[in-house]
Order: C-alpha cells, then structure tokens, then sequence
C-alpha cells in the first residue's frame, strides 16, 4: 500500500475521472439492490474515489451514515466538495478499525487486485470485524477462472493479483454468496493467463455455528 499512498493514487483518481460516472456500472447497482431487496442503515465504502458511487448507494439505499475511505487525497478533497452528506476519509483500507463504528454494508470498490497478499487476511479480519451480524458485504472487482498476477499497466513496480473471494469467504463459515453478476469483456485480453473479467458479487455475514454441524 505504501506504493499507492504516493501520488500513484492521485494519478489513478486523475486517470479514471470520467469513468466514475458510469451508467452501466450504476444500473447494476440498482439490480442489486431491487433484486436482493438490500436494506442498510450504515454504510462504508473502502476504495470510494471521490464517493460518486457512495452517493448513491446512500440515495437508494436511504441510509443514515454514509461512510468513505480511499488513499487518494485528491479524490478525498473533491468528494468533500461536492457530496456534503458523505462522511469521507483519507486513510487505508487497513485502517478502518479506525472508525468507531459498525456497517450494514461494507462495499469493497475494487482496491482488493492491488492489495499485497501478505495483507490479504488481516484485511477481511479488519472487515468481519467492522460488519453487523447478518450484514452485507460487496465485493466489485477482478474475477477470473483461477487466480493469476499482472503487471499493472500505468504504475511501474505494482502488481494487479486478481481471484475470485467466493470460496475463500465461504469456506471461513462466516459469509455465505447471495449475489453475483459477472462481466466479461468484449474485447478480452488475449495476453497469456490474462483475465479482464470482473463481477459484482454480495455477501451476507452469518453465524458460523451453524455452519460447522457437531461431529457426532
């Protein structure tokens, strides 16, 4: 992480402006949350930019405490400019222990792909942890057929690690999946053990008792 708390984040937020009002990507939010009949008081977004997205989550959602973080000061300083109703904040995904409070929803905001794996655990420690029972986590991010490492394409040195969270999450008996909408592109990446696919994928906390059935 201390690659991106640089300037490389600020240059992704400058890079990626325009993309962050995507119709496709708000439409799907929307699905999923109609779909799943998703309700949430409480909400943080970890890899919010500058909280477009957070913006609305919080309008179709109506929730009261509308939390986001990301390590790009400057997607921070202009979200806090333009959405006043978002409580946003510049510091690391591994740092949310540092806000004193519980989530109905956690969304992950594709960050995970540039998180390095030695902090992978500690990280959905960090999440499980900041969750309500019988909450909600939303992961949007890489989601190939088996996992793989890149290069990434704009920041020399840093490295894209994209796999699918599903069996990794489920297994542990604390979530388990109730949605996912995958994406592939139309154009794939025909470099070798390459994948471009991302997805949407909706998880719920539950009471790991139930899933470890006593040995009899």
């Amino acid at each position: 992480m201390k690659l991106l708390k640089g300037g490389d984040a600020d240059r992704w937020f400058s890079r990626n402006f325009n993309s962050l009002n995507d119709n496709v990507s708000s439409e799907k939010i929307k699905n999923l949350i109609k779909i799943n009949n998703l309700k949430a008081d409480k909400i943080l977004e970890i890899g919010c930019a500058n909280g477009f997205k957070l913006n609305l989550y919080s309008k179709l959602l109506r929730s009261k405490k509308n939390y986001g973080i990301d390590i790009s000061k400057k997607a921070i300083q202009h979200g806090k400019k333009n959405y006043k109703n978002l409580n946003l904040l510049n510091i690391s995904s591994l740092e949310i222990d540092k806000i004193k409070l519980d989530f109905d929803l956690i969304i992950c905001g594709f960050y995970l792909y540039h998180l390095d794996r030695n902090d992978i655990f500690r990280q959905f420690d960090l999440i499980c942890k900041k969750l309500s029972q019988n909450g909600f986590l939303l992961i949007i991010d890489f989601d190939p057929l088996f996992k793989h490492s890149n290069k990434d394409l704009n920041t020399k040195n840093l490295i894209s690690y994209k796999m699918s969270y599903d069996n990794f999450l489920t297994e542990s008996g604390l979530f388990e999946v109730m949605y996912k909408s995958k994406s592939i592109p139309t154009h794939p990446n025909k470099k070798k053990f390459k994948s471009d696919t991302t997805s949407m994928t909706l998880f719920r906390k539950i009471d790991f008792h139930k899933k470890y059935p006593e040995n009899l």
